[in-house]
């Protein structure tokens, strides 16, 4: 998955990309807590007003998604079903609070391998391009 962002800042090496939120986005707003543009810093040479082309692999993006959406409801249908179970005198407590365990666990789990998705090279976006910003004559 590739986008094209532009270089608004730039400090040492460490560049600030700055992406508009694509067109097909304008109406659901869901991502990004309705930001219009998201930046992002990665290492890099351009200067101010570059354009700049980076990717991340569709694979890393469907992982990602994987664990911030499918992991947490899987905990949450697993503690439901474990509660309803376990407790059927009172099930739809039960139920519930497991489920609210699981949904819990699984966020828990999810925070506590970030630190290690962070420094591997393979979840961060990669810079592929700088198309240098063309001078008005």
């Amino acid at each position: 998955m590739q986008r094209t962002g532009e270089v608004t800042a730039v400090h040492g090496d460490l560049l600030e990309i700055t992406f508009c939120r694509p067109a097909d986005c304008e109406k659901c707003q869901a991502c990004q807590g309705g930001q219009k543009v998201t930046k992002l810093h990665l290492k890099g040479k351009a200067n101010v007003g570059d354009a700049a082309v980076v990717e991340m692999p569709l694979k890393t993006v469907m992982q990602a998604s994987a664990l911030a959406y499918v992991l947490p409801l899987v905990g949450l249908m697993l503690g439901l079903a474990t509660g309803t179970l376990l407790f059927p005198q009172s099930a739809d407590i039960a139920g519930v609070l497991c489920g609210l365990v699981g949904l819990g666990a699984m966020l828990l789990f999810v925070r506590i391998t970030e630190k290690k998705r962070q420094s591997d090279p393979r979840w961060k976006p990669q810079l592929i391009e700088i198309i240098p910003k063309t001078q008005d004559a």
